[in-house]
């Protein structure tokens, strides 16, 4: 059965409303197609359900129909789409709200009830996805406060979110010892160390380190405190 809000009022007259015709089908990933009408409309189904009938270039459809496509039938589509792309990695909400508009499923009733299912479903959370993020880069490619913020914003996590995940993961003392220990493998053994610290400031300033860090760093170089990974001693 449909979610509450997905059906509309079929009773309503639609004096406006003309009949469409499918003009083509894609194959998306899966089961997923795309149908694409004469009159410019996408539609986002899943093969295998009642939505197969539309699957015949050259069938008209009317507004009822139109309505079934934009509603029922983009649901269990959707629900398909969200959780291919949630099998690849942790989204976030404003991840597959955009995915889903990207692919033409575009209803609010439809949207929300997909958003809230997949959270009911433990398949959304943008908290875990930060720390996680968060846990990763540090690991792989470690970066400042500043870098990761942007990224995760881009995401779309909120700013709460962010920098309650980032002082969890990331103490002062972690982020002066991360930017250290790359500053390192950026020091040239019997180098210059005016070059050396404008080198490390552009690199740790990229990634997003502080910039009391960074510019505590480069004053350590230029005192010959911090010598490079293959600096001869």
């Amino acid at each position: 059965s449909n979610p509450p809000g997905i059906r509309r009022n079929r009773a309503e007259n639609r004096p406006n409303q003309m009949r469409d015709e499918v003009s083509e089908v894609r194959r998306r990933a899966g089961k997923l197609r795309e149908i694409r009408t004469a009159g410019g409309r996408r539609f986002l189904v899943l093969e295998g359900t009642p939505a197969d009938r539309f699957l015949d270039p050259g069938r008209s459809i009317g507004p009822e129909e139109i309505e079934e496509l934009e509603t029922e039938h983009a649901l269990p589509a959707g629900m398909a789409l969200a959780y291919r792309l949630l099998a690849v990695r942790d989204r976030t909400e404003r991840e597959i709200r955009d995915a889903l508009a990207h692919e033409g499923v575009t209803a609010p009733p439809v949207v929300e009830e997909i958003v809230a299912s997949l959270e009911r479903r433990g398949y959304l959370d943008d908290r875990r996805l930060a720390s996680a993020y968060i846990r990763y880069t540090m690991e792989h490619r470690p970066s400042g406060p500043h870098l990761l913020r942007r990224k995760l914003r881009e995401a779309g996590v909120e700013d709460g979110i962010i920098e309650e995940e980032i002082a969890l993961a990331l103490t002062a003392r972690d982020e002066a010892r991360a930017a250290e220990r790359l500053a390192r493998g950026k020091i040239r053994a019997g180098g210059d160390g005016k070059r050396d610290a404008r080198r490390v400031h552009g690199f740790l300033t990229r990634r997003g380190f502080s910039s009391h860090v960074v510019n505590d760093i480069c004053a350590r170089i230029l005192r010959g405190e911090i010598p490079g990974e293959n600096h001869e001693q």
